[in-house]
């Protein structure tokens, strides 16, 4: 089958952490090569903020229309689009731009990311990602920057592996329907009715006494052959993000290889069911 890697560099480096450096980290540890490996048609995309400033904000933003507009591109040619970026709100607001609003969207992240300037405590965008692709936060300057012209909808939203949210994201979440599977079964009922689904994989998922894929290890979660198998489950799957590894954090490398078995995993089940 036709893989697309969108590969997405924002050099923003909030509090020093190198997530901008995800994309070139799988790169490197061979995720084209074992695609092609295992007889898959693997087309490559190298996107980068715009110089001078491609550090701010609004730089990022412009890289999510272009995210947007080449995942548009391969997702309209039956193309399995894999992105890989550092930001998760780039990334979901680029797919979901391409992919349209009525995209379902499959969460899966130990953070709901649904914070907005006005709850968060961190001030990390990046605790914004499903907020700002939704419209719940940062909506005039990401409709402008990222051409955006309608965001998704949180009632068609799912949370997998969520265990770290804050009472303002549990608000939000009542008061919008987003849904939160706790097994494989959840999800395909919670994505049954779907014509496409986006799903976001924060490698934070993963249970932290299993691999730490930040600085700060999140315990619990589901295990890596859950989140593997949930995500080979899901029948309608046109994007996948891959974002939340931190290439200088203690399991790094092995972080990088269990998502690279990911996206092989997701390959050969949609090969196999194609």
């Amino acid at each position: 089958m036709k893989i697309t890697l969108i590969y997405a560099y924002w050099p923003n480096q909030p509090g020093g952490v190198t997530w901008c450096d995800l994309p070139w980290a799988l790169r490197d540890k061979g995720l084209p090569k074992k695609l092609n490996d295992a007889g898959h048609e693997v087309l490559e995309t190298i996107l980068m903020a715009e110089e001078p400033f491609a550090e701010d904000f609004a730089a990022g933003l412009k890289l999510a229309g272009d995210i947007g507009d080449a995942v548009r591109e391969a997702a309209d040619k039956g193309e399995l689009v894999v992105i890989l970026a550092g930001s998760c709100a780039l990334a979901a607001i680029g797919a979901i731009a391409g992919l349209g609003p009525e995209t379902h969207i499959a969460w899966f992240d130990a953070h709901p990311d649904l914070n907005t300037p006005e709850t968060t405590t961190s001030g990390l965008f990046e605790g914004m990602a499903l907020a700002a692709a939704s419209g719940h936060a940062w909506r005039r300057i990401v409709e402008a920057e990222a051409r955006v012209t309608e965001p998704a909808r949180l009632d068609q939203a799912v949370l997998f592996g969520a265990r770290d949210v804050d009472e303002a994201e549990v608000d939000l979440i009542a008061l919008t329907g987003v849904s939160h599977a706790e097994t494989v079964a959840d999800l395909k009922s919670a994505l049954a009715s779907a014509g496409s689904v986006y799903a976001h994989l924060d490698m934070d998922v993963h249970d932290g006494l299993e691999v730490r894929t930040n600085s700060p290890a999140i315990l619990g979660g589901p295990t890596i052959e859950e989140v593997r198998r949930a995500l080979c489950e899901i029948e309608k799957l046109k994007v996948l993000a891959i974002t939340g590894l931190d290439p200088a954090a203690p399991d790094a490398a092995s972080a990088a290889r269990i998502a690279i078995d990911h996206v092989l995993a997701i390959a050969e089940a949609r090969s196999r069911n194609s």
